[in-house]
């Protein structure tokens, strides 16, 4: 790195607790967990996103985690998830998170209607600016393989031109580490954060800010020892492996059920649940899952 350039950020997409399928929302969890990720290297924290299941979550219940994370964050960061598919709820959400605090709000695109035209998403994206409390920032949340909508550069180009003060940065969670170095390059005034572990070297090397992982919320450690190498002009080779073999084992079975089943052996929590549709590991395949994780942990 050079000098004067701020030190990557290191963002955990966080889980969010639930006592059983159908269950309420474990809110002492959360707590004990952020002190956790803190202690461990994190700069911050993204509640209610793709991995907190926000899309899961009512309104009355995003709120409510908003509020706990607030109250617990201690030195972190927080950029809550707070795009729905209605844009009503979208404001109200990212009104309630930027009023309670939150540093930005992540704002999925709506994503329920498919094939938008980039004139809609500006015009969606607008709206949600235009409602924003004074001094109120979003970051815009750039995941297509789950949204099936992407945002392009037309669209955040617009967004510069109308709302400079609102765009703080964009979370790529395209799995294309290409177009991360196009938004890296072609808006260097905005955060550009990649949400795919095994890309960070390279996000890093192309100008990113950081990145926001699901795969954090067990394995801080690691991410941060990349980006620290990294900020130390060090070889970051290995770790980038590293951080990637522990990124495979979440995929086989999906990040949520299994970073749940993980968290407990990682980081004395107490079991936790997935919410349906998504469902629990079952016991021999999470333990099947703890072993995958301990090899690559101590390959010995």
């Amino acid at each position: 790195m050079k000098e004067g350039e701020p030190m990557p950020e290191l963002f955990v997409a966080s889980v969010t607790p639930f006592t059983g399928g159908a269950g309420t929302v474990d809110h002492p969890w959360i707590a004990r967990h952020l002190r956790w990720i803190e202690a461990n290297g994190a700069d911050g924290v993204v509640p209610c996103g793709t991995t907190g299941e926000g899309p899961s979550l009512s309104l009355t219940e995003r709120m409510a985690v908003i509020d706990t994370v607030m109250e617990h964050r201690g030195g972190l960061k927080m950029y809550p998830g707070t795009g729905c598919a209605a844009l009503s709820d979208t404001i109200a959400a990212t009104r309630y998170a930027i009023t309670a605090g939150a540093d930005a709000a992540l704002v999925l695109p709506p994503f329920f209607f498919k094939g938008l035209s980039d004139d809609g998403l500006l015009a969606y994206y607008r709206a949600v600016c235009e409602a924003l409390p004074a001094g109120g920032r979003i970051v815009l949340y750039h995941i297509p393989p789950i949204s099936q909508v992407a945002i392009p550069p037309a669209v955040i180009a617009g967004l510069l031109e109308s709302h400079p003060e609102a765009i703080l940065g964009l979370k790529d969670s395209g799995g294309d580490p290409q177009y991360t170095a196009t938004l890296a390059r072609q808006f260097p005034q905005l955060k550009i954060y990649t949400g795919g572990a095994p890309h960070l070297a390279r996000a890093l090397h192309d100008g990113a800010a950081g990145g926001i992982f699901a795969l954090a919320n067990a394995f801080p450690r690691e991410l941060r020892a990349l980006m620290d190498a990294f900020a130390a002009g060090a070889d970051i080779v290995s770790a980038q492996s590293y951080v990637t073999a522990l990124s495979e084992v979440l995929k086989p079975y999906g990040n949520v059920p299994t970073l749940k089943a993980m968290l407990p052996r990682l980081a004395d929590l107490p079991p936790t649940s997935a919410r349906l549709p998504l469902l629990d590991l079952p016991a021999d395949v999470a333990e099947a899952q703890w072993l995958r994780v301990s090899t690559v942990l101590d390959p010995r």
